[in-house]
């Protein structure tokens, strides 16, 4: 009983706290909702050029305050959906437009929003394609997602004197003349694809502002620059993501988080730079890119953009959508290559060095101008369709003795059938059963394989070449003098024959060895 009790004084409190609504009625064109706190919302209009709602309206004896501006009898029926209203004023005691209250009123090209707006719900505004002028009071606190969204003759929006927090999501989407807006100073949060194909040119967010979420300036087209504040600290994923005019970018200090593909298909792009005290990412050597500094590892280029010798590791898709030149080259230090890091680049020859061990899946997909492929003896792993899509590849180097093991769909199927797969002189058998590779039309074993022997290079063995570890021994073999000669990262050690690390008497002995069992 005592439960029931609550729950009933629950309910009630609740019926208390939401005015019930009466019947709609219409006055002078104008058809409400009114409540019992004597407070009345717009739900329709009739189709006059220009609308003037009150801020009171008299109904059987009793006024009513116009508070709001809604739908409140269909979801897909708007107060001023498909009407041809084409200027609205706003009384000030109106504090609320609600979501989708304007929604596809394609022919309302100016409001007056009043100076008590509080709130401006999802969508009130979206499909309002000849909405030109808009001026947001002090008041206005929140903005609903997709609330501008395709006003296409939008052309300025000064916000600044607001009090918002947040661009929500798609707010501003498909506004292809929204050219310039004013951000307040309250803004922390700009959310995924707040700005998404509008045509900004220029845009400088507040201090304060400390998130861009996925894709916020995706495809402005028309974004030449953006200037970033000291208390930014992420940038998620795609955030200017085929913004073509963005000249440069730099990357405030205190961005801890930096997601993929943040500049992806910026064909423009001349300058991506870290400040030089972000203790998390650098952009070491001038390299135009963005490299994860405690793993050396680089996460995002530019068309503009070199891999430093340090770099160890290429992220996934670090170079995915970004016009590198075909003359691009990947350092001997780079051991691991990740998914879709080179995706849809302009390779036409591609040498993998000699230090990477791992492809990811598709690193190389649709590289369409790829013709030819060197692949080291280093490698333990291609991923799934790393070169898929490369259809003009004619020609695929492998220096591995042992087939590595890969799937069938790793190449396109126009490079299995046109182009030729060299590999080491006495190998071709292997290839040619080994899954994968044995889908090349073309096997020919014809790669000649460095010998370590062969010290001076010459393509003999011979006392020369013994004779050059002794000269190397004697000078130190990079070792301080002891003959000692630790590895070098991913390089071979010229002068070790027996592999085993260092260069000593034991490399020269090898090499006699050889000699006398000829």
């Amino acid at each position: 009983m005592k439960n029931l009790r609550i729950m009933h004084l629950l309910l009630v409190a609740t019926m208390m706290a939401v005015p019930s609504v009466s019947k709609a009625f219409m006055v002078d064109g104008i058809e409400y909702n009114f409540y019992d706190d004597f407070t009345a919302s717009v739900i329709h209009c009739i189709d006059n050029d220009t609308v003037r709602i009150p801020s009171h309206v008299t109904y059987e004896g009793n006024t009513y305050t116009v508070t709001s501006i809604r739908d409140f009898y269909n979801p897909y029926w708007n107060a001023y959906d498909w009407c041809k209203t084409v200027h609205v004023s706003l009384p000030n005691t109106v504090k609320t437009i609600e979501d989708e209250a304007f929604k596809d009123a394609t022919d309302l090209r100016s409001i007056e929003l009043g100076d008590s707006i509080v709130s401006i719900g999802a969508s009130a505004f979206e499909n309002c394609w000849a909405l030109e002028n808009i001026a947001f009071p002090g008041t206005v606190t929140s903005i609903g997602k997709r609330a501008f969204a395709t006003c296409w003759h939008l052309s300025y929006l000064d916000l600044s004197g607001t009090s918002i927090s947040k661009i929500e999501p798609q707010t501003f989407y498909a506004c292809p003349n929204l050219e310039s807006i004013d951000l307040p100073s309250s803004l922390t949060t700009i959310e995924k694809y707040a700005f998404q194909s509008a045509r900004i040119k220029h845009i400088t967010l507040p201090e304060g502002v400390v998130s861009i979420g996925y894709g916020a300036f995706d495809d402005c087209d028309s974004l030449m620059w953006v200037s970033l504040p000291e208390s930014l600290t992420t940038i998620d994923g795609a955030a200017f993501w085929n913004c073509v005019k963005l000249d440069s970018l730099f990357i405030p200090r205190g961005v801890n988080t930096i997601a993929q593909c943040i500049t992806a298909a910026c064909s423009g792009l001349k300058s991506l730079v870290i400040d030089s005290e972000n203790p998390i990412y650098d952009s070491r050597d001038g390299c135009n890119a963005i490299i994860l500094t405690a793993e050396n590892k680089l996460i995002q280029g530019s068309p503009t953009a070199f891999i430093p010798e340090s770099v160890t590791a290429i992220g996934d898709y670090a170079f995915w959508a970004t016009y590198i030149p075909s003359t691009f080259t990947i350092p001997n230090s780079v051991r691991t290559i990740g998914n879709k890091a080179f995706m849809g680049t302009k390779f036409v020859n591609l040498i993998i060095p000699d230090s990477t061990e791992w492809i990811g899946d598709q690193s190389f997909a649709l590289c369409q101008s790829l013709a030819s492929l060197t692949l080291p003896a280093s490698l333990a792993h291609i991923g799934d369709e790393a070169f898929y899509g490369c259809q003009a590849l004619k020609e695929v180097k492998v220096y591995q003795s042992e087939p590595l093991a890969i799937n069938e769909n790793v190449f396109e199927n126009k490079a299995y059938q046109n182009g030729t797969l060299h590999v080491p002189v006495g190998c071709a058998d292997k290839f040619r059963a080994a899954v994968g590779w044995s889908r090349f039309s073309h096997i020919i074993g014809d790669i000649i394989l460095p010998n370590p022997a062969d010290v001076n290079g010459d393509g003999e063995i011979n006392i020369a070449d013994a004779n050059n570890v002794v000269v190397i021994i004697i000078n130190g073999g990079g070792s301080g003098g002891h003959g000692h000669a630790p590895q070098p990262e991913g390089e071979a050690i010229i002068g070790d024959v027996n592999g085993d690390g260092e260069v000593n008497m034991a490399d020269v002995n090898a090499i006699i060895s050889i000699i006398q069992d000829r």
